[in-house]
């Protein structure tokens, strides 16, 4: 009987997760947790959440970034909740495998220091554009850097926008984002630069006031 136990065991532990770093952000309000920094608006700890009010305090801009170089291929899952934009951006975006083809993203941080969206289009890496501006479909756009080339864009409306769940894959030259499982995108990327197989993540809004959670990397090597 022992034996048939172990036979019908082994395939969910084979198929478990590879997860290399996950965070639920339940820390008292204030300062990030180490591994993280930004740029633009000050993020930090709100409500066990990662927090930016990029809707009312200047420079109305912010990036939040992982002390951390991911390799490889990557599954990336997070939520997102948007809780003012005055202007209607409702702007959800994410910076991936992201590099400074002059040294280290950390060093730089100082030339990013307002968080001007033009100051990231000379790095290397992946924009992924999530904005409603007021309209009932969200604009998805894929951008890939240095150059600011468009990949992609899609206008879909989502099953549920109180709280967006994405996931971004990658599997070599293959890149998925998803949200609220709808699949956007899934783009075969090596037109414009050579595939970026390295590099950090960044939380990235615009006009808005919003939070993040339950993020989550996994190991897809």
């Amino acid at each position: 009987m022992s034996f048939l136990i172990l036979l019908v065991a082994l395939p969910a532990c084979q198929n478990k997760e590879n997860i290399i770093y996950e965070e639920d952000f339940n820390y008292p309000d204030g300062e990030l947790p180490v591994l993280w920094w930004s740029e633009g608006c000050e993020a930090s700890i709100l409500d066990g959440h990662l927090f930016v009010n990029a809707d009312t305090q200047m420079p109305k801009v912010s990036t939040v970034w992982l002390n951390m170089e991911l390799r490889g291929n990557v599954e990336i899952t997070f939520d997102a909740h948007i809780i003012s934009s005055q202007d209607t951006a409702n702007n959800i975006n994410a910076f991936f495998m992201y590099s400074d083809p002059n040294g280290s993203l950390i060093s730089s941080t100082s030339e990013r220091r307002e968080g001007t969206y033009s100051s990231y289009h000379s790095l290397n890496g992946y924009i992924f554009t999530n904005v409603r501006n007021g309209e009932e479909k969200v604009r998805f756009r894929f951008r890939d850097n240095p150059g600011f080339h468009l990949l992609d864009e899609k206008f879909m409306k989502l099953e549920s926008s109180d709280i967006q769940h994405i996931k971004i894959v990658k599997s070599e030259a293959r890149i998925q984002y998803w949200a609220n499982d709808q699949k956007i995108f899934d783009f075969e990327e090596d037109e414009f630069n050579p595939i970026h197989r390295s590099g950090y993540f960044g939380f990235r809004t615009w006009h808005t006031s919003l939070w993040w959670d339950n993020f989550k990397v996994v190991d897809l090597n």
